[in-house]
């Protein structure tokens, strides 16, 4: 139980140190330095500093005079306390935040006006991952996507897709039949479509993996033979202009993409994959039928 309270108090912002010590003196009332180490195990040159921080934030009162004996502040003040002094701090954060914004923000503008043509390196997937999510989200009319495997983005589905659309952009996905298969892509395929998005399927394999964001802006997506991937951001408007030209391309040799016809084919594979690995597994003497139903058991 201790170890559980102990835990909770660093969540809300103490050291190991104060929350041991917190505990004890509430547990077992006025204690010195010197109880408090016995009590605790803590050396006694570290007491000190953690009795006086909770002496700041208020979660300890201590008598006067030396060998003077420390008391806790009751949990509800204590903790409503740290909450107070929390806030007060975001607070302040906030107000330098918004401070920063106004000054910085004509650096940045004067950048802006000065590169028509701008080309950025984005080195790490979760960068990559969260630029494409801010891209989307800022589309005004239209996102054009190369589908290529592997697919970096979590299994949680493509959410600023869906808050695009509802917006009214438009959405044209060109995919590769090697990506179907990726269970980031295939839990997800038939409710874009759906919601609105038109998908095709290209036959061969796709040359780049890219999002284009209006007939602006290029994302392009490397992944080297490491696996590990980097990313283009390119706004040039020649350039957005070739990719456009070459995604129509590909687009009219594609084979459009229909959810209820995607969800048949995907169920159907999944099943069939799930029955062939509960039969590989069943016990010999089992038959096919039978390590299906233990599967779909499992799955229950």
């Amino acid at each position: 139980m201790n170890l559980k309270l102990q835990s909770k108090l660093e969540q809300l912002g103490l050291s190991v140190a104060e929350a041991q010590i917190y505990l004890a003196v509430l547990r077992s009332g006025p204690l010195t330095a010197s109880d408090l180490a016995n009590e605790t195990g803590i050396a006694r040159t570290s007491v000190y500093p953690a009795l006086c921080s909770l002496a700041d934030k208020g979660l300890v009162e201590s008598g006067v005079g030396r060998g003077s004996k420390f008391t806790a502040v009751s949990p509800e003040d204590a903790l409503a306390s740290l909450i107070v002094r929390d806030e007060r701090a975001l607070s302040e954060r906030k107000r330098i935040a918004d401070e920063l914004t106004e000054t910085l923000a004509p650096l940045a503008a004067d950048i802006e006006s000065e590169l028509d043509a701008t080309v950025q390196v984005v080195r790490t997937q979760q960068v990559i991952a969260e630029r494409f999510y801010r891209l989307q989200l800022e589309a005004e009319r239209e996102v054009l996507m190369f589908v290529k495997a592997p697919i970096l983005m979590a299994g949680r589905g493509n959410p600023a897709e869906q808050k695009a659309l509802q917006r009214g952009v438009r959405y044209r996905c060109l995919y590769e039949r090697a990506v179907l298969d990726d269970p980031k892509i295939g839990p997800y395929l038939a409710s874009w479509i759906a919601g609105g998005e038109e998908a095709r399927l290209y036959g061969g394999e796709l040359p780049y993996k890219v999002v284009l964001i209006d007939d602006e802006i290029v994302l392009v997506i490397l992944v080297r033979q490491s696996g590990q991937s980097s990313a283009l951001i390119v706004k040039h408007e020649p350039f957005a202009k070739s990719i456009a030209m070459l995604f129509d391309s590909l687009w009219k040799e594609s084979q459009p993409l229909a959810a209820e016809s995607y969800v048949k084919a995907y169920s159907l594979k999944t099943v069939s994959e799930t029955a062939n690995r509960s039969t590989s597994r069943a016990p010999a003497g089992k038959s096919h039928s039978a390590g299906t139903a233990d599967a779909a058991h499992r799955r229950a």
